[in-house]
């Protein structure tokens, strides 16, 4: 996605010149507010998603990484359907 960034709304906890590049992941920057998502990022997106499915497979995966696997895919699934309803 896009960041639109603005300091007041950043939830990497920018400063008054640029996101703060140490807390900035796909996580964060997908829930904040300056978050701007297209068609153009739905191939990334859904990549994560089948990555974290593919993780999921592991027998050997322990409890907290599973979580965030399940986190990470939920995450995605949320921002898809968002496209597809942008779409409609």
């Amino acid at each position: 996605g896009y960041c639109v960034y603005r300091q007041e709304s950043s939830a990497c906890q920018g400063n008054e010149k640029a996101p703060n590049e140490a807390l900035r992941t796909e996580s964060v920057c997908a829930s904040c507010s300056n978050f701007a998502l297209t068609d153009e990022h739905a191939p990334y997106w859904r990549n994560r998603r089948d990555r974290n499915q593919k993780l999921l497979e592991n027998p050997g995966l322990d409890h907290v990484s599973r979580a965030l696997a399940l986190k990470r895919i939920a995450e995605c699934e949320t921002l898809l359907a968002e496209l597809e309803s942008s779409d409609a």
